[in-house]
């Protein structure tokens, strides 16, 4: 759903919650509805864009909203943050259930099934984020589901406020403007990860050592593609690319770095064997990622010392 607002109080009654379950799916994903009796059903909802981070605010009578199995086609690359502004809310997601006061907020994700409940009247802010904007391990973001961060605890208090204010101003900003505001959220909720992840304890090194050995067999399976990205890398592992390259900075080093110093050191391997000087320079620098040769030979040259050439002459008398 586009920028603007919605309210189902001038639908007839019969048509009101119908019209509300359409609503929340155009502006969310797809959902079952359900209310208590079937009386008129009031419900408004607003939603607007700044930069990335897409907000909707919902004031509803009691109802549930459900993300059944059948529901789920796709995998959805965002990642839903829920603050309740007004009366009870129930989250459950993972086997896991939170119960929010006003104030408090949770994360769920729309690529698995969950239940949110609201017993009675209502006010609820969602804010909508790319998950790759986050650059916190899948693993975290995943033990972050209907957990209930409090807003009068810990990051919780700076953390609610900000969102509070931000989903009640509901005005346009700027891009400049909107795209800083955006990353003050990402970098609000990076923190709350890291917080009640215990992001600086042995564990978490443990996770993002595993991660790395990873990542690094995909890279070595996928050497020979010569358009291998930190994208493509970032892609097939459910991480940020920014989270890609801060992993391979507390290594000392890049993601280009490091493609490139294995890929000189299988070329190296190749062009030292016996019995291959009828390989050309050019078909091994070919075989492995190089798209320009004379790129390959500088690189080479840079990382051994030597050409291509005078290695592959090096290793034939050895």
């Amino acid at each position: 759903m586009s920028d603007g607002a919605f309210s189902t109080d001038a639908s007839p009654v019969g048509e009101q919650l119908t019209l509300w379950h359409d609503a929340v799916c155009a502006t969310f994903v797809a959902l079952d509805v359900a209310a208590p009796g079937s009386g008129s059903f009031h419900g408004s909802l607003t939603s607007h864009q700044v930069g990335q981070l897409r907000m909707a605010t919902v004031g509803a009578d009691p109802h549930d909203v459900l993300r059944k199995p059948r529901l789920i086609t796709s995998g959805e690359e965002v990642i839903h943050i829920g603050l309740l502004r007004k009366g009870e809310a129930d989250v459950e997601q993972d086997g896991r259930q939170a119960l929010l006061r006003p104030g408090d907020l949770a994360f769920y994700d729309p690529d698995r099934p969950f239940t949110l409940g609201f017993p009675e009247p209502m006010e609820w802010s969602v804010f909508m984020l790319p998950r790759r904007l986050l650059s916190v391990p899948e693993a975290d973001l995943r033990r972050m589901t209907a957990e209930a961060v409090r807003g009068d605890e810990g990051i919780g208090r700076l953390v609610s406020p900000f969102l509070d204010r931000l989903a009640a101003q509901n005005e346009s900003y700027g891009e400049d403007s909107a795209t800083r505001l955006a990353a003050g959220v990402v970098c609000l909720l990076e923190t709350l990860v890291a917080e009640r992840s215990g992001t600086e304890g042995y564990s978490q090194r443990e996770g993002q050592s595993s991660l790395l050995l990873q990542i690094r067999a995909f890279t070595n399976e996928h050497l020979r593609e010569p358009g291998l990205s930190p994208e493509d890398i970032a892609r097939a592992h459910h991480i940020s690319v920014r989270y890609l390259h801060k992993l391979f900075q507390h290594e000392g080093t890049t993601v280009h770095r490091w493609i490139q110093q294995r890929r000189i050191e299988e070329a190296k391997r190749e062009l030292g064997r016996q019995g291959r000087a009828a390989v050309t320079i050019a078909s091994v620098a070919h075989r492995w990622g190089f798209a320009d040769p004379a790129h390959f030979s500088r690189s080479f040259r840079a990382a051994t010392g030597m050409t291509p050439r005078e290695w592959r002459e090096f290793g034939r008398t050895q």
